[in-house]
């Protein structure tokens, strides 16, 4: 019997990975189907997705993967824009698909299924283009939001992160406790603004159409200070410093950019003076999910592959002490991959709901992670010595589990995030 106090109960569809809500009485009976979360066309475009990913983009991915991620690389994001899939939560009326969360954590799932950087070059362009759609002005929003769903290739980088000493313990990426390290400043002259700083580990940086840079807007390191901007790429003063690279996550270009005196008119800032804090935080809890679908996907690419390989062998349904290992083993990922999945699809449904998703994203995106790394690193630990050749898929999973640790803010920080409202 469901308690009264959960009137919804989250099915998932195991050959699928597509929920549906499905309504309770309060005496815990099961009505009808009443409500699909995904309508008809999104389950189309999810399957969709799920074959060009397992094709075209995996097979680029595992080459970039192997080439490294000095230079960056079209072929993905032509992909994804030819299937306007390059921003999928964009409203239709400027030329996006104005897909809900739960439709486009979907999508991310099947692409990080795929190549974990490909859904990563998606996910930053969400984290970029939030800010504009939640506060930005109509004349940004009209420049800046059509130019992501256009047939050709147009990406976005959310530029947050400042130049960080070698001993980072609260992570590299892009996170809100990290207030007092933005030393980046925007200064109004005029009716312009001008930005000075070094910014680091910029997804999409040197291939962006635009920026969105978080920076602060007075000497004070106060949260009320913090201003974003959005920046053309092609103004001058940007320079690329040089590329990160990373232990995964290779086919999602990563760079170091540093600001000389930019300029930009007064009216590419953001939402009011001061407000960039509290942009930030509705950024984050309105993306952390999508970073969450992200591990969802490579834990289910590794726990399939280590699943297919058992059943190519016949090790499955045998009686034997060993291929019970293996057999409980898997069952065990299985387990904690629908376990991660639900946890992204509730946080999915209370960002569709407008319902208070700030919890329940960090939760997703945390819990998400620790079973991305888990199932990688257990199903390299079934197949043996052939899981840690360069260039195995499952040497390519695990690597790419462990960049999910510091993407979109440390685990240790999200832990922290999460106590602070219990």
């Amino acid at each position: 019997m469901m308690p009264r106090c959960c009137p919804l109960w989250m099915e998932v569809s195991s050959s699928t990975g597509i929920c549906w809500l499905r309504n309770y009485r309060r005496k815990g009976r099961r009505r009808a189907m009443t409500l699909s979360v995904l309508s008809d066309s999104d389950r189309q475009l999810v399957m969709e997705v799920r074959e060009l990913a397992s094709t075209h983009i995996a097979e680029r991915g595992a080459q970039l993967d192997l080439i490294g991620d000095r230079e960056p690389d079209w072929v993905i994001p032509k992909l994804l824009a030819e299937r306007n899939l390059l921003a999928p939560t964009i409203p239709e009326n400027y030329g996006g698909r104005g897909l809900s969360m739960m439709a486009t954590v979907a999508i991310v799932e099947e692409l990080a299924a795929g190549c974990a950087g490909a859904a990563a070059i998606v996910v930053a362009n969400n984290y970029a283009l939030t800010p504009i759609l939640v506060a930005g002005r109509k004349h940004l929003q009209d420049k800046f939001l059509s130019l992501v769903t256009q047939k050709e290739p147009h990406l976005a980088s959310p530029v947050i992160n400042d130049v960080v000493s070698e001993f980072d313990v609260e992570g590299t990426g892009p996170i809100p406790e990290d207030i007092t390290r933005i030393s980046t400043t925007i200064r109004l002259q005029g009716d312009q603004v001008i930005i000075n700083g070094t910014k680091d580990y910029i997804l999409n940086g040197a291939m962006a159409d635009f920026m969105v840079l978080l920076a602060r807007n007075s000497d004070s390191r106060h949260k009320s200070r913090l201003q974003f901007v959005v920046i053309p790429a092609d103004t001058p003063g940007i320079h690329i410093t040089e590329p990160v690279l990373k232990i995964g996550m290779r086919s999602a270009h990563t760079v170091r950019l540093h600001y000389d005196n930019v300029t930009v008119p007064e009216d590419y800032r953001i939402g009011r003076t001061g407000g960039g804090y509290f942009l930030l935080l509705q950024t984050f809890d309105r993306n952390l999910a999508l970073v969450g679908a992200i591990g969802v996907g490579i834990a289910r690419s590794a726990y399939e592959f280590v699943h297919d390989l058992a059943r190519r062998q016949n090790i499955l349904g045998k009686n034997t002490s060993d291929n019970y290992h293996y057999a409980t083993a898997l069952a065990d990922m299985s387990a904690h991959i629908n376990a991660a999945r639900l946890s992204v699809y509730r946080a999915a449904y209370q960002i569709d709901q407008e319902g208070n998703y700030s919890r329940v994203s960090t939760m997703a995106k945390l819990y998400a992670t620790q079973v991305a790394q888990q199932v990688s690193s257990r199903a390299v630990d079934l197949v043996g010595r052939m899981g840690f050749l360069i260039g195995h898929p499952l040497e390519k999973y695990l690597r790419d589990a462990q960049m999910l640790s510091m993407i979109a803010g440390s685990d240790y920080l999200h832990r922290k995030t999460v106590a602070d409202q219990l």
